[in-house]
């Protein structure tokens, strides 16, 4: 019979061991990029590219944590429409009208600040890094700051020449979606229900619009009464809600969470709790399945996290461009 000394070291060595394997797994699990995409693709052209990216996410954040939010809604609200692509950057033109006129798009934040990183790396290595890249590091980058996990970025994506309002208001889930249309729009890009509660978990950083609020607090069913609120929303949080955002005004701000500024998993004991900002979030309780999970976001952030870093690398491979494809923009919101 072995000693307890020995029992304890061999315990000790598969403890090690299986963590070795678990890590090695979760490396294997997000580590199949788009081809065309490595996290290593500026290391020659531009190796400053990261460090360029993460040093103006920290102005941001340092001088408005909400940017968080809106850094990682960025990336969504790009790849969820013709792919990561950058192609929520462009601005309208006399014929077309682009993807940030949606209806969806209402609110869009972070345009601005892209654009002055996208200067910054222009100046460093000119003609090299494209907008649909910056998008990526900076959501990686904002929920790092913010308290969140951390996952690698495979870079290598080029800019679209495309953008239409159409697409986005066709392709992104509208904060009234009922649990079936949200698990159906994530299942037209190869994502399960499981994966769209975790990435709903988003909406545990930043502020909003009271446009997408008004309504879960006013004439729920369609019955024209104002009085007629959203029956999952608890009655004094509804209250308090309908005092930041009155019958009408689209334009109030409010903060998405009850800790608004750091990225954890209260989003989801606020859900549970008939909390949830948007009809999207109380509506992910009305399914047994989606309460399910979200019970286990609840209970058990470390596995929010890890869910949540590869849903966003996932996400990270859709449609993107490389090779000769599209092109590399001067500025975000122009093409060349």
């Amino acid at each position: 019979m072995a000693s307890p000394r020995a029992q304890s070291a061999s315990t000790s060595w598969l403890l090690i061991t299986s963590s070795v394997l678990l890590f090695a797994s979760l490396c294997a699990a997000i580590s199949e990029y788009a081809p065309g995409l490595s996290e290593s693709y500026y290391a020659k052209t531009c190796p400053q590219a990261p460090a360029i990216v993460e040093k103006y996410v920290t102005k941001y954040l340092k001088k408005d944590s909400s940017f968080a939010g809106a850094f990682n809604r960025l990336q969504f609200h790009d790849c969820w429409v013709q792919g990561c692509d950058g192609s929520v950057l462009l601005n309208s033109t006399a014929t077309n009208s682009a993807e940030r006129e949606a209806h969806v798009n209402f609110g869009l934040r972070g345009i601005t600040e892209v654009d002055e990183i996208k200067a910054a790396l222009e100046y460093a290595c000119p003609g090299v890094v494209s907008c649909a890249d910056i998008l990526m590091l900076a959501a990686r980058d904002a929920t790092v700051k913010a308290g969140g996990p951390w996952w690698p970025v495979a870079l290598g994506r080029r800019d679209s020449r495309n953008s239409t309002d159409l697409l986005a208001d066709g392709n992104l889930p509208f904060p009234v979606f009922n649990f079936a249309l949200l698990t159906d729009n994530f299942a037209r890009k190869n994502f399960s229900a499981r994966e769209m509660v975790v990435l709903s978990g988003a909406h545990t950083i930043g502020n909003t619009h009271c446009n997408g609020i008004l309504p879960h607090l006013y004439n729920f069913t369609g019955g024209n009464n104002a009085t007629d609120i959203d029956p999952a929303l608890n009655k004094g949080f509804a209250a308090f809600l309908k005092k930041q955002c009155p019958q009408g005004n689209r334009t109030n701000t409010i903060l998405i969470d009850s800790t608004a500024g750091k990225f954890d998993n209260a989003y989801y004991k606020n859900v549970l709790a008939g909390k949830g900002i948007f009809i999207t979030d109380a509506t992910l309780i009305r399914d047994s399945l989606g309460k399910k999970i979200v019970t286990s976001f609840a209970q058990a952030k470390s596995t929010f996290f890890e869910e949540f870093a590869a849903g966003m690398v996932k996400m990270g491979n859709l449609g993107v461009l490389t090779g000769s494809q599209g092109e590399i923009r001067k500025k975000c919101q122009f093409v060349n």
